[in-house]
């Protein structure tokens, strides 16, 4: 009796269902996204978001805005890109005031390549400076800017500095983001990283490797793509970008990105140089 009941335990039929609950096992669990490494001790993470999610194919599915100033609801797709221009405007003229050495980089670089605009999906930005950039903005941290000055219009912005900043570790997994250009109307961001130089130790003094350069996000950059900036526009705003953009895209994003004319529910208009909706 007892080879009997074993032997229908190692049936066919009976090793194929326990394989199948196996995949089921593999499959939920690799589709849960994975817990998120808990911050430094000592530290705690400083900025905090509101998540606003989109239906519609127009937009992204996320919109992000700064808990601290986050309106109860979700602004308009137009009031959102208007925000965004609103925010590059405004923190290019006050980095050009402050002398603060800053370029576009991930997907605002990305809109810059294809045509010097915003991609009509994004719906947060991202730039980074350098340590002594970042250095100059830590002077100012927590200073507010009337933008555009003398006017009717004028939004208020807040530079706001994170105090982890100071932790040049990509172990800091809760800091990834130095600083932020903050539209206090909305909540809408600007991300400032830090693109760091690798050194070969722990010291703050230690030699410097050959070209290669680092955010706390883990991107990994080599000086000579970086340097020297080019100056071009975006947004009608003159800005700065990597002179080896192409490379760094093509890197970050892979070559399709580059060439690709259809995505997220757009097709890219070669005669007007323009996304448009599908």
């Amino acid at each position: 009796m007892g080879f009997t009941n074993r032997a229908r335990i190692c049936s066919p039929r009976s090793l194929a269902f326990g394989a199948l609950l196996l995949v089921c096992f593999y499959v939920f669990h690799a589709r849960r996204p994975a817990p998120a490494p808990p911050p430094l001790p000592g530290t705690y993470q400083y900025f905090a978001e509101t998540d606003f999610h989109s239906e519609t194919h127009l937009f992204g599915g996320v919109s992000h805005a700064d808990s601290r100033f986050a309106p109860a609801k979700a602004p308009s797709i137009d009031e959102t890109q208007r925000s965004l221009r609103a925010l590059c405007e405004s923190y290019a003229a006050i980095m050009k005031e402050l002398s603060v050495e800053t370029w576009l980089s991930h997907g605002v670089l990305l809109g810059w390549y294809w045509n010097q605009k915003l991609l009509p999906w994004d719906t947060d930005l991202d730039v980074q400076t350098s340590y002594e950039g970042l250095q100059t903005l830590t002077s100012h941290n927590m200073s507010k800017y009337q933008y555009p000055p003398a006017s009717e219009s004028a939004r208020t912005y807040l530079l706001d500095v994170n105090p982890h900043s100071a932790i040049i570790s990509t172990k800091d997994v809760a800091n990834k983001i130095d600083a932020r250009w903050i539209d206090t109307t909305n909540g809408k961001f600007i991300d400032i990283t830090v693109v760091h130089p690798v050194r070969t130790g722990n010291h703050a003094r230690s030699p410097v490797e050959d070209g290669s350069m680092f955010c706390k996000d883990g991107h990994r950059y080599n000086q000579l793509d970086i340097y020297p900036l080019l100056s071009t526009t975006f947004e009608g705003v003159g800005v700065n970008v990597p002179s080896q953009s192409k490379k760094i895209l093509q890197e970050e994003y892979g070559k399709k990105a580059l060439t690709k004319e259809r995505f997220h529910w757009h097709h890219f208009d070669r005669a007007s140089k323009t996304w448009l909706p599908d």
